[in-house]
């Protein structure tokens, strides 16, 4: 009998992981389960930037891995045919300290991961007069919901199902499968009474501002710091990270906040035309949840994998997470070691 498999949540680790397991498993009975599909999940507000974002120190080893994964694979997509359709870029730009230099603060160890990256010279500091040191790097960034539909489009392919709806209870859904793949996010505080994970409010805007080229990161060791994204279509500007707030709709005067902050480090922004202001929750836990585990659903042991807690850095994870789900799945299905590797590989 066709193993079941069912995969609670629709966000971008969600579905990474749908397809992944639904191609290394082409057998398997794949459904994807979720009360709110793309373009209305967090990861549709976001910029699509790759780079770990609000991560705890105890998590880095963990961040590094599964995010070295993810840039690989999407710096692939970016130099493939299909960087048209899901509006994937290269993209290089700044990152800037307005305090000064501190030779005792490590490097991030995650730049170790990008193929360039280098101090600023005091010639370019002159172009920010309002700075005192930064950086210049590479990275990607990805049209969240131009991607979300390709792996949309890519799952039922393969075979793989969707349904929408609310879960209140594991109970709901635990008799139609033989593995549950978590990906709840925020949810998993009700569902696997995980008081751990939190909401961190974010809350940008969407601008038309063509003429910005670069991305401009000011103060990120600061929990609420300005930030330029551009992308293909529009240019992400932000932002701020509130723990514990659960508003999902803008506020106009934080809007205008965040909009003002923005201008004063970025004044080329002064003419841009906004399109509009979205706010989300960012699914944070000091230690994402990577891992498998059993659990008795009313006399019957169901395996669970857990893939949640990703903070803001979800587009950065989302990737080497869905591997390594994928290796978690077909462990559980007797496969053995080598041939599991290999059917990874091909993901």
């Amino acid at each position: 009998m066709a193993p079941r498999i069912v995969i609670l949540g629709a966000g971008i680790n969600g579905l990474s992981s749908a397809v992944c397991v639904q191609q290394a498993c082409p057998l398997a009975q794949v459904q994807l389960v979720a009360e709110h599909f793309s373009p209305d999940t967090t990861g549709d507000g976001s910029a699509g930037f790759w780079a770990p974002h609000l991560m705890s120190d105890k998590s880095a080893d963990m961040v590094k891995r599964v995010s070295a994964v993810t840039y690989e694979h999407l710096v692939k997509l970016a130099y493939s045919p299909l960087a048209g359709l899901l509006k994937i870029q290269m993209l290089s730009g700044y990152c800037l300290y307005s305090k000064p230099a501190d030779s005792s603060e490590e490097v991030p160890t995650w730049f170790e991961i990008l193929e360039s990256y280098r101090n600023l010279t005091e010639k370019e500091m002159l172009r920010f007069p309002k700075e005192n040191n930064g950086v210049f790097y590479t990275t990607v960034t990805v049209d969240v919901t131009a991607y979300m539909a390709w792996l949309m489009k890519r799952f039922k392919e393969l075979g793989g199902t969707i349904r929408q709806a609310r879960i209140e209870k594991i109970e709901e859904i635990a008799g139609d499968c033989d593995i549950l793949i978590n990906c709840s996010a925020l949810s998993s505080r009700y569902l696997f009474n995980d008081k751990e994970i939190k909401p961190v409010r974010g809350q940008v805007w969407k601008i038309r501002a063509p003429w910005i080229k670069h991305f401009y990161i000011f103060d990120d060791h600061v929990l609420e710091h300005p930030y330029i994204l551009p992308g293909v279509d529009f240019v992400t500007v932000g932002g701020n990270a509130q723990e514990g707030s659960w508003k999902t709709q803008p506020d106009p005067d934080e809007a205008r906040r965040i909009w003002d902050k923005a201008v004063e480090r970025l004044p080329p922004l002064q003419y841009a035309t906004p399109l509009r202001s979205w706010a989300g929750l960012r699914p944070w836990r000091e230690n994402p949840r990577l891992e498998s585990d059993t659990i008795d659903v009313q006399g019957r042991n169901i395996k669970v994998i857990h893939n949640y807690g990703h903070g803001g850095s979800g587009v950065t994870m989302h990737w080497g997470c869905a591997l390594e789900v994928t290796a978690m799945v077909l462990e559980t299905l007797g496969t053995d070691q080598e041939q599991i590797k290999l059917l990874v590989s091909r993901l």
